[in-house]
């Protein structure tokens, strides 16, 4: 019974967001950072053209080492999210599992038609949602190395997108951890921007947000409209940064910023900084969830938001102006 109240909510929240007499296919683009890998490409279906105002919810957790506990937490902010009349929702970083060794999270991989996801494919087509999982450690290039693998499913359950983490965080955290992300991880090697009920997307994970020419790679190459920054950021970067990268990520790509993020102590290494938020294209903070809480926010994504800032403050057309003073490569 409740798989169904989930289906009615979700398709009726569908319906309002994105009229079906408005279709385009998905398209995943993609730019080579390096040379590409001949992976399979994302399934993909029609996507309704956003119009108007979608309704869009965004998870915050605490995850653990125990994949089937992490996912009954996911499966509750999902019914959550439907029952707020949301098309969508964003979980963080890690969702799925944060362990404590390097060991442990080798051993926790799976590819992305293993048995995990495929748990999470049928809590998408249970709920018609569409599900942004932020961080899915995916089985690597070789036996001492994951992806850090951000997927997109659509309502039905399908890989809509993926993209795996170009940027690693490899830092000394200052009153924190020593993490070294490479020592278990491979980076991808390609952006990637897909459509959704709440527009198009630009994936990102976590430390890429220091990177400011991917996000410009994403919005002004590739056209996104919302950019997507799923994280687990520490306590001591996020009490100094989280905020005010995401707002200038927002500002300077006039674009909207969803932000999931992982929220207090996981086991005794890790603690994550948690205060999820959504940032429109003026920069201004319209939901927040606190450090440590677990649950949902929701927000109104209106692209016209964007259409209004971008042709009031015509940054893409300046910049293109500006590339023989800088000599951008585009």
């Amino acid at each position: 019974m409740a798989a169904a109240l989930c289906k009615a909510l979700a398709s009726r929240n569908l319906l309002l967001c994105s009229p079906l007499t408005r279709v385009v296919q998905c398209q995943v683009q993609q730019i080579s950072a390096t040379a590409q890998q001949k992976d399979p490409q994302p399934l993909v279906d029609m996507v309704p053209q956003p119009s108007g105002i979608c309704r869009i919810a965004v998870g915050q957790l605490t995850s653990g080492a125990n994949q089937l506990e992490n996912l009954a937490v996911c499966s509750k902010l999902a019914h959550e999210a439907v029952a707020a009349g949301a098309a969508m929702l964003f979980l963080p970083e890690a969702f799925a599992s944060l362990q404590a060794s390097q060991a442990e999270t080798l051993a926790s991989a799976q590819s992305l038609d293993g048995p995990l996801m495929q748990q999470y494919q049928q809590l998408a087509r249970s709920c018609g949602l569409w599900l942004s999982l932020g961080g899915f450690q995916e089985t690597g290039p070789d036996a001492n190395h994951i992806y850090n693998c951000h997927v997109v499913l659509n309502n039905q359950g399908r890989l809509a997108a993926k993209y795996r983490k170009v940027h690693l965080f490899d830092v000394d955290v200052t009153n924190g951890p020593i993490l070294m992300e490479s020592n278990t991880t491979a980076p991808g090697n390609e952006l990637v921007v897909c459509d959704s009920p709440a527009g198009r997307l630009g994936l990102s994970v976590c430390y890429d947000l220091r990177f400011p020419e991917l996000y410009q790679q994403l919005v002004h190459t590739m056209g996104a409209e919302v950019i997507t920054v799923p994280s687990a950021f520490t306590r001591p970067t996020g009490e100094a940064h989280w905020e005010v990268l995401l707002r200038a990520r927002a500002i300077e790509c006039q674009a909207w910023v969803i932000a999931a993020a992982q929220a207090g102590r996981h086991n005794e290494k890790r603690e994550s900084y948690g205060n999820s938020l959504v940032v429109d294209p003026w920069g201004t903070v319209v939901a927040r969830l606190d450090g440590q809480s677990t649950g949902i926010i929701t927000a109104d994504i209106d692209l016209g938001q964007v259409a209004a800032v971008r042709t009031k403050m015509p940054i893409h057309a300046h910049r293109q102006k500006g590339h023989a003073a800088y000599k951008l490569v585009v």
